[in-house]
């Protein structure tokens, strides 16, 4: 029953999604609002249908469109590389902050005596 109901919500979103044109399906920016309302369309139809959100059914349908419509998405672009000055500060600063923090906690420690 609820795989029947919820046809309807995924009709709206593959309408939603035919207007915004395949070559955006992949611009988390123009896809969010048709996915958040996919989302809220899926839950509330769970709540009506007395079965709890999320469950395996539903799953199985969002597995479903992100297969039909996000599968070719890929994130590579978001992924680079930080430059090697950056990487070198981030692991060397912690690395030097050790000492001078075990040689305050000595001094202090050696004050108190």
């Amino acid at each position: 029953m609820l795989k029947y109901y919820c046809r309807n919500c995924f009709e709206i979103f593959s309408e939603s999604m035919s207007e915004l044109g395949k070559e955006n399906w992949c611009i988390m920016e123009m896809v969010i609002r048709h996915y958040n309302q996919l989302t809220m369309c899926i839950e509330i139809v769970s709540n009506m249908s007395d079965c709890f959100y999320p469950n395996r059914v539903v799953e199985q349908q969002f597995v479903k469109i992100h297969q039909q419509y996000f599968s070719l998405c890929s994130n590579e672009e978001d992924l680079l590389d930080a430059p090697a000055g950056v990487v070198l500060v981030a692991t060397l600063l912690p690395i030097l902050l050790i000492p001078f923090i075990v040689y305050i906690v000595v001094w202090k420690s050696s004050l108190r005596d």
